[in-house]
């Protein structure tokens, strides 16, 4: 028995990714005495930035009501053409915000 570790980068496998928010990781190997072929496949969900939300002024119905959107970027690119939509009871369509 023998275990192997491999590191991926980003920059690996970055570009091959794009909507998706899974990596299909497939291992294989041959056994050299019998010549079997083994494999397995695993799908390694990668996790997406948690939103926090807080209002900066108190709820008044009828009113705009300020609100503070935090995320933190886990990639080394530059987080360029996001849209936020900010959705809400009494809100006809999802109002978005061109970050």
């Amino acid at each position: 028995e023998e275990t192997v570790t491999m590191t991926v980068a980003y920059a690996e496998y970055g570009p091959h990714v794009g909507d998706q928010d899974a990596l299909k990781l497939t291992a294989a190997g041959t056994v050299e005495e019998t010549g079997q072929v083994v494999a397995k496949e695993l799908r390694v969900r990668l996790h997406t930035p948690e939103l926090t939300l807080t209002l900066l002024a108190p709820a008044v119905v009828g009113q705009e009501t300020p609100v503070q959107v935090v995320f933190q970027n886990p990639l080394p690119d530059t987080l360029s053409g996001a849209t936020l939509r900010m959705e809400g009871a009494g809100i006809s369509c999802p109002k978005p915000y061109q970050m």
